[in-house]
């Protein structure tokens, strides 16, 4: 049977894997950064995007939601700050984008607190080890997990305020999020080089 529809999530989560891989592997047109990266630009545009499309957002409606997700995006990126060893092109730009989604969907204030409260209690910790064509895997990941949380919280569905790092506010959600970036993952960066360092690179060519 087949195991991968043609919705509107699949969709955007194959579009933003081909863009970032495209992007990654060199490909020579121009992608709109957010927060200072083409990447995180991807990732917040083309969820909004699509799904102003699928629903028939008119474009007032659609350049709010976008400027809505852009500012987010900055936002979450400040609190990580640059040097946090966390994937913030998943961890913010993703969240911005299911936030931006939600409000795009007819979210009210507290919806768009469950979207980001969603997304502190799924993807947070993902790691960057490096800017690379892989990076198109976790954003399809990310981008999947925020048309989910911003689906699940149109319906009212949010994760408990008292579920692990999620907080009641979507501002100590953020809070937890970059705390977990910069303080529990402190050592994480060494670690990763190490295991970068000491591969044996003969033993798997690909």
């Amino acid at each position: 049977g087949r195991m991968w529809g043609n919705g509107l999530i699949e969709r955007i989560a194959a579009e933003v894997a081909a863009a970032a891989e495209a992007r990654l592997e060199g490909c020579p047109y121009a992608a709109m950064s957010s927060a200072g990266s083409g990447s995180k630009g991807i990732a917040v545009i083309l969820p909004v995007f699509e799904t102003a499309k699928e629903i028939g957002a008119s474009q007032s409606s659609l350049l709010h939601a976008l400027a809505f997700g852009h500012l987010l995006n900055e936002y979450i990126n400040s609190k990580i700050g640059k040097l946090a060893p966390v994937c913030t092109c998943a961890i913010a730009s993703c969240t911005a984008a299911g936030a931006a989604v939600t409000w795009l969907m007819g979210g009210t204030d507290r919806q768009i607190g469950f979207a980001i409260r969603n997304m502190t209690g799924n993807i947070t910790g993902m790691l960057c080890d490096g800017g690379k064509t892989g990076c198109a895997l976790k954003l399809a990941t990310a981008s999947y997990a925020a048309m989910l949380s911003a689906l699940l919280a149109v319906s009212d569905v949010g994760l408990r305020p008292t579920d692990g790092i999620c907080a009641d506010t979507p501002e100590d959600c953020i809070a937890n999020i970059a705390r977990i970036g910069a303080e529990g993952m402190g050592h994480m960066d060494k670690v990763i080089l190490s295991i970068m360092k000491n591969k044996n690179l003969g033993a798997e060519k690909i």
